[in-house]
Formats: structure tokens, sequence, C-alpha cells
């Protein structure tokens, strides 16, 4: 009984540290704040996921620590009122979105379902148009 338990918190402990892992690597650092990165900039953020990766598979807390301060440091210097600004003109664009097209969808219009993403940018095989906290969406005019 008690090696099932123990089972049990190291399966658990494994998909915690997973999930870290996963958001130090693709999560904050990816948001609306980098859509206008210089190619040098992306290199450099791939890196330090690269190397918090690493940490982790390691099981290197240390080095894993003071890459994610590092990481926290500069995402504090983009809280500001402009991205915040960014962020809820999106949200109000994406809610505007959705609302219509399920309208589109509900009253069968298709014609309009395909006006709507065109409007909104999403190609074909929605390649384009929102990406959702990349900052990059197309505005309306």
């Amino acid at each position: 009984m008690k090696q099932k338990y123990v089972l049990g918190i190291v399966a658990l402990s494994l998909v915690a540290i997973l999930g870290v892992g996963m958001v130090s690597a693709f999560g904050f650092g990816n948001g609306f704040m980098n859509h206008d990165m210089t190619e040098e900039e992306r290199t450099a953020m791939q890196e330090q996921q690269e190397a918090m990766q690493i940490a982790i598979s390691y099981g290197d807390y240390a080095t894993w620590k003071s890459l994610m301060e590092e990481k926290i440091a500069k995402m504090q210097s983009q809280i500001t009122e402009e991205n915040f600004n960014t962020i809820r003109e999106q949200h109000q664009e994406m809610s505007e979105f959705r609302t219509a097209m399920q309208e589109a969808r509900e009253s069968g219009d298709f014609s309009k379902v395909e006006e709507l993403q065109e409007e909104y940018g999403f190609g074909k095989g929605m390649k384009a148009g929102f990406k959702l906290g990349r900052g990059d969406c197309p505005r309306s005019e």
C-alpha cells in the first residue's frame, strides 16, 4: 500500500515538474509583448528556453531558478498600461468576432462566416489573423 502511495506522489511530482517546464519554456515569455522582437532577441529567448528545459531534465534547480528570475525581471519591465490596453483591445475584438461567428453559424449564413473570417484575417486553414496573445491581430477598419 505504501509503495502505491509513493508511486502516486512520484507521478504527481513528475506531472507538476513537466507543467512548470512547459510554462517556463512556452508560457509567459511568448505573449503579446514579443511580437516585435528582433531575430537576435528571438534566438536569445529560444536559447534561454532550451537552457531551462535542460536544467529541468537534469534536476539543476540553481540554474533553473536563475533563468526564471532573469525571465521574470524582463517580463516586469513589460508590464505597462500600454500593453494592458493592447491586450484589452485584442480581447474585445476576439469577443466581437466570436459573437458574430456564432450568430452567423446559428442563422446558417455561411457567406457571413466566410466574410467574418476574411475581415478578421482568418485565411484558409486559419493560419493567418488573430494570434491570441501575440499582439499582431489585424484591426478592422
